[in-house]
């Protein structure tokens, strides 16, 4: 009886493994389930579009003010720094939300392999307590000479 626990204990191997695998990827899960949670809310929040309107008001005062005459110029190239600017922060929005949906994507395949990882655990541990009972049950039910 002894050696029974000692071979379940310190022997195999399949149990360490598949508890493991189980723990581990148990707390990636967690995890990147919030992680990816978090990710979905900011993207949703993301101000993306929330200028556009803005720039087409100012286009429009800009054309009636060319039409006046003496002091159009400096006003269009006030107009013009405004439009530089909005397109360069348009730009960097472009880019901020381009980098936040790549790491959501990366945030997302990590969650989805923990899965697997835990999944993989599992299927280990089914194997480990087939084998522990073809041990266990062999030795009770063997052949008594």
């Amino acid at each position: 009886m002894v050696w029974r626990a000692y071979y379940l204990i310190k022997k195999d191997n399949y149990l360490k493994i598949s508890t493991l695998l189980i723990c581990i990827f148990s707390v990636f899960a967690i995890i990147l389930n919030f992680e990816g949670s978090n990710c979905i809310v900011q993207i949703n929040s993301s101000p993306l579009f929330s200028n556009s309107s803005n720039e087409d008001s100012e286009v429009g005062n800009n054309s009636d003010l060319m039409s006046q005459g003496v002091g159009v110029q400096k006003q269009q190239l006030q107009g013009g720094q405004q439009q530089d600017a909005n397109t360069q922060s348009q730009e960097a929005l472009i880019q901020q939300s381009y980098e936040l949906r790549k790491y959501c994507f990366l945030v997302t395949n990590m969650y989805v392999y923990s899965l697997f990882g835990v999944i993989i655990g599992f299927i280990i541990l089914v194997l480990w307590y087939m084998r522990y009972k073809k041990i266990w049950s062999g030795k009770k039910n063997g052949p008594n000479n």
